[in-house]
């Protein structure tokens, strides 16, 4: 059986693919929270999941090996200790572990009740990226306060053949959120805030 190209995301337990760099929708997920083992087989790395297997073929072994680090240190939560990688590339492991660490303890991640489901780990800058590939499927993402408190939303506009990128602060106050604007616009809850954007954008 032959291999087709693909690009591949990791984030946490959900290794997608993709037919482009530039694809929003993946072709195929696999959720590594059924990963039994990962091991290098000559020029393939094998994903051995609870009822399939799963090969995979990488550009150079560095980076099948850099691959096979990734999937092992989300699935197990620590950098295994068998990796054939310079200390540069564990440094990025043990960077990618701590901020894995860091998402899953962030109250308000997408699995939590209440959060809605535009809401994306995901900086200013993702986040104006994020808009701008998928232009199509949306123009608002609620995303986690760079001012420390709260969320912040970023939305895109077009008007006039211009596009209009616009960052938002919305504030966490006793019983609701405050959106940080000329004149403050109060909401009872995030989804509130979601239906405010919809209606004003």
């Amino acid at each position: 059986q032959g291999y087709r190209r693909v690009w591949a995301g990791l984030r946490g337990l959900t290794l997608a693919f993709y037919g482009g760099p530039r694809d929003c929708e993946p072709l195929e997920v696999l959720d590594l929270g059924e990963l039994v083992a990962a091991r290098a087989k000559g020029r393939s790395l094998v994903l051995r999941l609870r009822g399939r297997e799963v090969t995979l073929k990488a550009e150079s072994r560095e980076a099948q090996e850099m691959w096979r680090g990734f999937i092992l240190t989300m699935a197990e939560m620590k950098v295994p200790t068998d990796l054939a990688l310079l200390p540069g590339h564990i440094f990025q492991l043990l960077e990618a572990l701590r901020e894995e660490r860091d998402r899953r303890a962030t109250p308000g991640s997408p699995a939590t009740p209440g959060v809605p489901s535009c809401f994306f780990e995901v900086t200013r800058v993702e986040a104006e990226r994020l808009l701008e590939r998928s232009a199509g499927g949306g123009n608002m993402v609620l995303r986690p306060g760079g001012h420390g408190r709260g969320i912040s939303v970023t939305t895109r506009q077009e008007m006039n053949g211009t596009v209009l990128l616009k960052h938002y602060k919305v504030n966490r106050v006793d019983q609701g959120y405050v959106i940080d604007m000329d004149t403050p616009h109060r909401c009872s809850s995030l989804a509130e805030v979601v239906q405010y954007f919809v209606e004003s954008s």
